[in-house]
């Protein structure tokens, strides 16, 4: 078993061997594997911190584990070792083992909200959802600002079926943080659950407007377009479903792409830059008839060879007609619209 002095030194050999850190940053660390020999309470803690968020953070759970057993054999009582240990239990997917490493962190130091939060994510990996609630309120008694704690509460009360407290605490989360990913998404989930529909479409926006990519904003894009908006959509590229703003025209401009539309392009064009051998197809929309939708599609398809997209990697397919969407159970018409999607064989 490595000492925590040795840990310490390893530490900082894996950081400095990596990008250069600030000096701010060494100092005080490779200041602390001095004073670690003097062996007080307060190096110790400092120690601990350190050796807990880096076994926490390199992912080496085992390691961590087998650590802070040595340094909870000699000092039982101090509550950072019991949380370190509750914690990296947890990361192994051993809420049950973690718990009572938690509950005496939270009994020795319960001043410490950090010590409550995780407290309650581990009743709610054990499915004890009122004790999981109590830890968070805990953790927000001593900190009202503490946004993990807040953020679990909120998703509490929502698997509960309490939707409008749930909404009430995602709106206190993102009056501390504005574009906390989770909060945003639930906040538009329960609007659109609660029948606040002219709420939802807006706040679904807010999220896609920051977080297009990954299957929450799939989810996002279905949940807008089932009330008739249509700002972003999916896309089928390749093997991607691919979340898009709208494609549309600076108003008189003909062919210029207003500035929404221009992240899209970027986004599909380094799509097709980076893999030769994908193929799209510009299916072009438009009721005022076919030459209509040619021109919009040719100026789509101009942007993205702008954009690396390759000559013959992009087809166009025109249609002098609105476009028919089926969504939410009922059928949406645009009068104008551009959908990338696979070539038709």
């Amino acid at each position: 078993m490595l000492s925590g002095n040795t840990i310490l030194q390893e530490i900082v050999r894996s950081q400095l061997s990596r990008r250069p850190r600030p000096a701010a940053w060494i100092v005080p660390l490779a200041a602390l594997v001095c004073l670690l020999a003097a062996g007080c309470a307060a190096t110790r803690y400092m120690s601990n911190q350190v050796v807990g968020n880096y076994y926490l953070n390199e992912h080496r759970y085992a390691d961590g584990v087998a650590h802070f057993q040595e340094e909870l054999a000699a000092h039982p009582q101090e509550p950072l070792p019991n949380y370190y240990m509750g914690r990296l239990l947890l990361a192994q997917s051993k809420p049950q083992e973690a718990l009572p490493y938690l509950q005496k962190a939270t009994a020795l130091d319960p001043g410490k909200e950090e010590y409550w939060y995780w407290l309650g994510v581990n009743q709610w990996a054990l499915g004890n959802p009122g004790a999981e609630q109590e830890a968070y309120l805990r953790a927000l008694e001593i900190d009202p600002k503490y946004v993990p704690a807040r953020l679990y509460y909120a998703h509490n009360l929502k698997d509960a079926g309490k939707l409008k407290d749930a909404l009430t605490q995602y709106d206190k989360v993102l009056l501390e943080a504005p574009l906390q990913p989770d909060a945003l998404y639930n906040r538009a989930d329960i609007l659109q659950k609660i029948g606040m529909r002219g709420l939802a479409a807006p706040a679904w926006k807010k999220y896609l407007d920051n977080y297009p990519d990954g299957s929450d904003a799939r989810e996002a894009a279905m949940a807008l377009n089932s009330q008739g908006d249509f700002t972003y959509r999916i896309h089928a590229i390749g093997v991607r479903q691919v979340v898009l703003h709208r494609i549309g025209f600076a108003p008189g401009s003909g062919s210029k792409l207003d500035k929404e539309s221009l992240q899209s392009i970027h986004v599909v064009g380094a799509m097709l830059q980076d893999d030769p051998s994908l193929r799209v197809e510009i299916a072009s929309y438009d009721k005022s008839g076919k030459d209509a939708a040619t021109y919009r599609a040719l100026a789509v398809r101009s942007a993205l060879e702008q954009r690396g997209a390759r000559p013959g990697q992009v087809s166009i397919a025109p249609y002098g007609r609105a476009e028919r969407i089926r969504a939410g159970g009922r059928v949406h018409t645009l009068d104008d619209s551009i959908v990338f999607r696979n070539p038709r064989p």
